[in-house]
């Protein structure tokens, strides 16, 4: 008897690709972006203009470490969701194995 539970492998490893290039194009955007909203340069050189650009870079510091989080969260799903596929069928190898004997 197998699972009554249906699991793909190769849809599991297909998801498990394309959530890792989606990491890859999300580090890649946020490479680029990091310059633009990290270093933003004074409007003016009084004391509002200047604390001003502090709180812009202050914020696109966060938002880069926000990014971070996220991509690092996303490709520990692209890995679970890839070793879950090989997980599953190795189980019903095991399995079929056991009930042929």
């Amino acid at each position: 008897m197998t699972s009554p539970v249906h699991v793909s492998a190769a849809l599991l490893g297909t998801s498990s690709a394309a959530e890792s290039a989606g990491v890859a194009t999300m580090a890649g955007a946020d490479g680029v972006a990091a310059p633009l909203t990290c270093a933003v340069v004074p409007p003016s050189l009084d004391p509002a203009g200047v604390a001003l650009a502090a709180a812009l870079n202050a914020r696109g510091a966060a938002t880069q470490a926000m990014m971070a989080d996220l991509m690092a969260a996303r490709s520990l799903f692209a890995a679970t969701i890839g070793v879950n596929g090989v997980s599953y069928t190795a189980s019903d190898v095991i399995s079929q194995t056991l009930l042929s004997l």
